[in-house]
C-alpha cells in the first residue's frame, strides 16, 4: 500500500471516529452488528480507494469538457478521500459545477448510486440541467419541465430548493432516501431554524456534495451550519463551536485556526483563482452613450410620460408599462410591436380613450424614425472589427425579438454572415447555430436565450444593443466569452443612449459596483442584500425612473440608490475579505489565539 493510499485509509477511520455516537444499545449483539458495519464502511472505503486511483469519467468526457488540474484533483479527492460529503468551495469562476459533474458521472458509470437529488436557487436549475447533459451525458429531470410528476416519480431530480421545501412538495421530498445530494450556492441555507435549513437537515442521504464560493456571509458560524448538515458533529454542537474557535463569541474573529484547519480539510477543498494554472484574460469595456436624433428623442419622452401617466402598483399593467420602458431604448420596432398589440386589445388591460389616444400618439412617433442612431454605431463596430481581424465574429444581444429583427437585416447590408438565434429554436437548433457561427465567422444577433449555458470561447467581441437592468444579466451575457478557455483579450461594446434610463443605469449604478470588473459571486451578494431589504433591482430602477417630476429629480433618484448600492458592495466585500483572511490563514498555517 502507498503512503496516500495508507493517509486516505486513515483520514476514512478518522472520519468515522468524528461522526456523532449510535444512541446505546440494547445488548451485545446489537454491538457487534454496530462493529460488523463499521468495519463494512471501512472495507468499502479501502476497495473504492484502490480501484479508483484512475478516474473512468476521465475518459468518458473528455472530448466534451476540457478539464483543469485543480477540478480533477478536486473530483478524486471527493470520491476517495472525504469521507461522506465534500464542500467544494472553490472561487467564483473555477468550475465548481464541473467538479460536482465529474463526480456524478463517476458514480453513474460504476453504478453505484441510483437516485441523485440537485438542489440549487431557481434561477439556476435549468442551467445544472443542461449543462448534467451537454457535458456528462447525465440526463436529469428538473422540477420546471412538463414531464416532471413530483419528486417520487423520478430517480434523478434538479430542482429549486423552494420548490423542494414548499408544502406540495416537502413530504415527498423528505420520504425518500437518496444515495446523493448536491446543494449548489450552499450559502443560501446558512440560516438555521429558516425553512430551507430545515429541509436540508432532515432529508435522507448517503453523501452530500455542497457547493459555495463565499461559505461565510456574514460570521464564522455560517461556515459552521454548512459544514455541520455535510458532516454533523465534526465541529461539535454549537455553543463548543462558538467557544472553541470564535474570539469572545465575536462572529468575524477566529482562534485555534491550526485545529479548525485540520477539522475542515476533511470536508472542504478550496482552490483558489492565484494557486491554478489558469491564465484569465483581460476585458476590455467600452461603453458609450451617444446623442439620439430629435425623432428618437420625442419618441423616449412620449412613451415615459404615457408611463408615469398610466402606472398603477393596483393593477398588473405596472409590468407592462415596465417593457414599454425597455422597448423604447431598445428600437422603434420594439415599441411598435407591443403597441399594436395593445391597440388590438391583445396584452393589456381594458384600455381608456384617453390611452389609446397616447398610444396612436407614440404610434406615429416610432414609425417617423427611419434609421437610429444605434444601428449606425453597431455598423461602426462591426466595419471596425472587419477591418482589424482576419475573420469578423461578434456577438449582438438585444432583449427583444423585433430589435433582433432589425439588427439582423442591417448586418447582412454590411455583407455579413448572419445567424440568429432566440427562444423559439430547440436546445439542438440552438447548438446548430452556434457551431455555423464558430465555422462561418460573422455576427451572431442573440436574446439573452442564450446569455446562459452556451459557451463561445471561439469569439471574443460582443456588444449589448440594448442593456438590461439587473446587472447579473448583463454578467451573463459577457460570461458566454469571458470564460475558462478563452485564450484573447475580450472586448465589451455597450451601446447607449443618453439622456435615457440606459445612461442613468450604466452611469450611476453600473459605475458604482464596477460591473464589467465584477465576479459573479460578487454581483449575487451585492444584489441579494439589495432583495433583503425587499427591493427588486429592475423594479427599484423602473420606480425611480417613473416618479421622477422632472430632470433633476431623477438625477437625485439615482444618486440616492446608487448610495445604497455602494453600501451593498462595501458590505459584501467586506465579508468576501473575511471569507479570504479565514482560508488564508488556514494555508499559511496561523494559529490566532
Amino acid at each position: 500500500m502507498s503512503t496516500g493510499d495508507e493517509d486516505r485509509v486513515s483520514s476514512a477511520i478518522e472520519w468515522s471516529i468524528d461522526e456523532p455516537p449510535s444512541p446505546p444499545t440494547a445488548g451485545k449483539t446489537e454491538e457487534m452488528a454496530a462493529s460488523t458495519h463499521l468495519q463494512s464502511i471501512l472495507a468499502h472505503q479501502f476497495a473504492a480507494i484502490q480501484s479508483e486511483q484512475e478516474l473512468l469519467a476521465v475518459d468518458e468526457i473528455k472530448d466534451k469538457v476540457k478539464l483543469l488540474d485543480h477540478q480533477l484533483t478536486a473530483a478524486h479527492q471527493a470520491i476517495t478521500s472525504m469521507g461522506r460529503g465534500t464542500l467544494f468551495a472553490d472561487e467564483v469562476g473555477l468550475g465548481k459545477t464541473i467538479e460536482v459533474g465529474m463526480v456524478l458521472k463517476e458514480m453513474d458509470l460504476r453504478e453505484t448510486h441510483n437516485t441523485f437529488l440537485v438542489l440549487t436557487p431557481a434561477q439556476l436549475a435549468p442551467q445544472w440541467q443542461a449543462e448534467m447533459t451537454e457535458k456528462f451525458d447525465l440526463d436529469f429531470v428538473c422540477n420546471y419541465d412538463d414531464e416532471f410528476e413530483g419528486f417520487a416519480a423520478h430517480d434523478r431530480i434538479i430542482a429549486s430548493v423552494d420548490t423542494a421545501k414548499s408544502a406540495r412538495f416537502r413530504e415527498a421530498v423528505l420520504s425518500r432516501q437518496w444515495d446523493v445530494l448536491v446543494l449548489d450556492e450552499a450559502h443560501y441555507v446558512r440560516n438555521e431554524g429558516t425553512k430551507r435549513y430545515e429541509l436540508l437537515e432532515q432529508i435522507e442521504y448517503q453523501e452530500g456534495f455542497f457547493a459555495t464560493a463565499t461559505p461565510i456571509q456574514n460570521e464564522i458560524t455560517d461556515l459552521y451550519n454548512i459544514v455541520d448538515l455535510i458532516r454533523p458533529g465534526l465541529l461539535g454542537t454549537r455553543s463548543e463551536f462558538k467557544s472553541r474557535y470564535m474570539v469572545d463569541g465575536e462572529g468575524t474573529q477566529i482562534k485555534n485556526a491550526d485545529e479548525l484547519q485540520r477539522k475542515l480539510n476533511r470536508v472542504m477543498i478550496r482552490n483558489q483563482r492565484e494557486e491554478t494554472d489558469i491564465d484569465f484574460t483581460n476585458r476590455n469595456v467600452r461603453t458609450n452613450t451617444f446623442d439620439p436624433v430629435a425623432a428618437e428623442d420625442k419618441l423616449y419622452e412620449a412613451v415615459t410620460e404615457y408611463v408615469r401617466s398610466n402606472y398603477s402598483s393596483q393593477d398588473a399593467k405596472h409590468l407592462v408599462l415596465l417593457l414599454l420602458q425597455k422597448e423604447v431604448v431598445s428600437s422603434p420596432s420594439a415599441v411598435l410591436g407591443t403597441i399594436d398589440k395593445w391597440l388590438r386589445g391583445e396584452g393589456a388591460a381594458t384600455l381608456s380613450r384617453k390611452e389609446k389616444d397616447q398610444l396612436r400618439e407614440i404610434k406615429t412617433l416610432a414609425e417617423a424614425v427611419d434609421t437610429t442612431t444605434k444601428q449606425e454605431r453597431l455598423r461602426e463596430v462591426i466595419k471596425t472589427v472587419h477591418d482589424r481581424l482576419e475573420e469578423t465574429r461578434i456577438v449582438v444581444f438585444t432583449q427583444f425579438r423585433p430589435t433582433q429583427d432589425e439588427i439582423a437585416a442591417s448586418a447582412r447590408a454590411l455583407d455579413q454572415p448572419v445567424h440568429v438565434v432566440n427562444g423559439d429554436l430547440s436546445s439542438v437548433q440552438k447548438e446548430a447555430v452556434v457551431a455555423e457561427f464558430e465555422q462561418d465567422g460573422g455576427v451572431l444577433v442573440a436574446t439573452d436565450a442564450i446569455s446562459e449555458g452556451r459557451n463561445m470561447q471561439f469569439c471574443n467581441v460582443m456588444v449589448n444593443y440594448d442593456l438590461p437592468w439587473n446587472p447579473m444579466k448583463v454578467e451573463q451575457r459577457i460570461g458566454r466569452i469571458d470564460r475558462i478557455g478563452q485564450d484573447r483579450e475580450v472586448h465589451v461594446f455597450n451601446l447607449a443612449l443618453s439622456g435615457t434610463v440606459e445612461e442613468h443605469v450604466l452611469e450611476k449604478l453600473y459605475s458604482k459596483i464596477n460591473l464589467f470588473t465584477q465576479s459573479v459571486g460578487g454581483l449575487r451578494e451585492i444584489l441579494s442584500r439589495m432583495e433583503k431589504s425587499g427591493a427588486d433591482f429592475e423594479k427599484e430602477v423602473f420606480d425611480r425612473l417613473r416618479t421622477a417630476d422632472d430632470h433633476i429629480e431623477m438625477e437625485n433618484n439615482f444618486d440616492e440608490m446608487a448610495v445604497d448600492l455602494e453600501s451593498n458592495q462595501q458590505a459584501a466585500e467586506k465579508m468576501g475579505d473575511f471569507n479570504n483572511e479565514v482560508f488564508s490563514g488556514f494555508e499559511l498555517g496561523g494559529d490566532a489565539k
